[in-house]
């Protein structure tokens, strides 16, 4: 039997999700991921960000943390995200059961909400709760932090998309996934996963596993170049809307902002163009 089909079977029998084999390789990459910068910035500057982009999730699916980690990460980043029509937030802090994936649509605001596997080694109690991550190879555990997406290849799942770690050791919050690429940890398709069962979902050994009734659509939209967060709690205190915060003034008019600073109602077109604008130029400096 070839080492390929022992793979195959040891998959099979253990029942959780299978890294692909050693003979696939992790393909290189060339993305340098030491120009991506993790943002820190004053609650002010970041509500001013935040604010550009209020047409986002409108009915508040995503863990509101989560959204404004990724959408600052993304504006800031942008230059080197190749792909901007959608970014993912996936929280695992929750239970594989519920829905923990999102696909935000950065053009008409659509979330999707899916379910995501989590690897067997986050899970050991195999509870369905994930507590504990890395970045360590053979560990089976998934990795938090921010990643870009690489290019789809058919391996021991097929149409599979390989994943590259934005997120170095020691990164706050325990995001650490600089060795996802060659560890073999990538999106695919697993029928241990299941978007109609609000139980426990399986595990992978790592990986991101999904529905296969979605994954072939979710990879064909975000392949070779879209930002994906993965977290368990947000890196800083939510500034947007509906959280109540209330940054001392706006910088476009010199006034209060509302309650939130992210209201899209009661402003003027000329205030909602210099946050426009503002964005824009922060994208491209």
């Amino acid at each position: 039997m070839s080492s390929r089909a022992v793979v195959l079977v040891s998959c099979a029998v253990a029942a959780v999700g299978c890294v692909d084999d050693p003979e696939l390789g992790s393909a290189s990459s060339e993305l340098d991921v030491s120009a991506f910068v993790l943002p820190s910035l004053a609650d002010a500057e970041r509500a001013q960000i935040v604010h550009a982009y209020d047409r986002l999730d409108p009915a508040d699916e995503v863990p509101r943390g989560l959204l404004e980690d990724a959408i600052i990460y993304f504006d800031l980043n942008s230059p080197l995200i190749p792909k901007a029509k959608y970014f993912v937030v996936a929280d695992f802090s929750l239970h594989s059961g519920r829905d923990r994936y999102w696909l935000v649509d950065t053009t008409t605001g659509a979330v999707e909400a899916h379910k995501v596997a989590h690897g067997d080694g986050s899970d050991p109690d195999n509870n369905g709760t994930a507590t504990l991550f890395g970045n360590v190879d053979g560990s089976h555990r998934t990795s938090l932090g921010f990643y870009l997406t690489g290019e789809i290849y058919d391996g021991t799942h097929p149409h599979s998309l390989r994943l590259d770690g934005l997120s170095v050791d020691g990164s706050p919050n325990g995001m650490a996934n600089t060795n996802v690429r060659d560890r073999l940890i990538v999106m695919h398709e697993a029928s241990y996963v299941q978007d109609d069962n609000t139980t426990q979902q399986g595990r992978s050994n790592g990986c991101l596993a999904l529905d296969p009734t979605i994954e072939v659509s979710m990879v064909d939209r975000i392949h070779d170049g879209t930002l994906i967060y993965a977290a368990i709690s947000s890196l800083n205190t939510p500034v947007g809307r509906g959280t109540g915060a209330n940054p001392s003034m706006d910088p476009v008019d010199e006034q209060p902002t509302e309650s939130g600073g992210c209201s899209t109602s009661g402003g003027s077109a000329g205030v909602m163009l210099g946050l426009a604008l503002v964005g824009l130029f922060r994208r491209r400096r």
